[in-house]
């Protein structure tokens, strides 16, 4: 494995997913502060644990390039570009190309775009998120070489 990183979500936005503890308590409260407290530690702990598992995880081996459980030959990859924040916004904007693929959240402002140069594939490009573009880039391009 050349490269892998899996784009967990930010400790704020476990924080913020905190506010439906006292949202559940207050909806049993009526019924029972108990239960209340139960169902708000089961449902924050299912916001979390969703985060987690639907965090999507970019890598890189010897012969592919994968995000999420899509997949794609290196073969059939291009040079990748590492964008910016201003390219990164001006991607999921004004660019917007919808024949690319995009496995991209929300909360890693940084981008790959690497195009697709197999010419029976009707996809353009893939636009990744990273914490880490540099790093994603140089193992594309390591090992493609």
């Amino acid at each position: 494995m050349r490269h892998r990183e899996r784009l967990l979500p930010p400790v704020w936005l476990f924080a913020v997913c905190l506010l439906v503890v006292p949202a559940a308590v207050l909806v049993f409260l009526p019924i029972d502060p108990v239960w209340g407290w139960i169902v708000a530690i089961v449902l924050y702990l299912g916001v979390a644990g969703g985060l987690v598992v639907a965090a999507p995880v970019v890598a890189v081996d010897d012969a592919t390039l994968s995000a999420g459980r899509a997949r794609i030959p290196l073969a059939a990859l291009g040079e990748p570009q590492v964008l910016d924040r201003a390219g990164s916004y001006a991607v999921l904007h004004a660019d917007w190309d919808a024949r690319a693929f995009h496995s991209t959240v929300p909360w890693t402002p940084l981008l790959v775009r690497i195009p697709v140069v197999d010419d029976a594939d009707p996809t353009t490009a893939w636009v990744l998120s990273t914490r880490r573009p540099e790093a994603l880039a140089a193992a594309i391009r390591d090992a493609r070489a």
